[in-house]
């Protein structure tokens, strides 16, 4: 029998040899990478539940639960690149989730989760509407900052 395309012995030792192809893993090791975030995410989320928010303790402002997520929201909409901003550094030092580094401390992604289910909220909505431009949001940062 007459082939078409010459046997090679590379293509022998692929064949019968048990080693997966580079596609097979690469997808094994996306799915083992994918697992170890999810893992990880929902382990911070079961201490962050029995843990509580240790932010609202080490903040030496009396600012409530909704008065931190409308500042940090407000704070978002005040620039087109909030994170590099020193408004933005200071609301989060004032709210208690960055040190005094200017970094996020323990308590940051407790908090920004916190505010994730925060901002579906009708109220969270509503406020967004009465920011809804860089300068009021800037306004309403400057008014209501301890």
């Amino acid at each position: 029998m007459a082939t078409d395309k010459p046997f090679k012995t590379t293509d022998y030792a692929r064949a019968f040899s048990h080693q997966p192809s580079p596609e097979c893993v690469c997808r094994s090791t996306a799915k083992f990478v994918i697992g170890i975030i999810l893992g990880a995410t929902a382990l911070s989320a079961c201490s962050l539940q029995f843990a509580g928010p240790s932010y609202a303790t080490k903040t030496s402002t009396s600012l409530s639960q909704e008065e931190r997520h409308r500042l940090y929201t407000a704070v978002l909409a005040a620039s087109d690149s909030p994170l590099d901003t020193p408004l933005f550094k200071e609301v989060c030092q004032k709210i208690g989730i960055f040190d005094t580094d200017g970094n996020p401390n323990s308590a940051y992604l407790g908090f920004v989760q916190e505010h994730v289910a925060w901002s579906m909220n009708r109220e969270a909505n509503q406020f967004r509407s009465e920011i809804n431009t860089k300068e009021k949001a800037q306004q309403y940062v400057t008014a209501h900052l301890p």
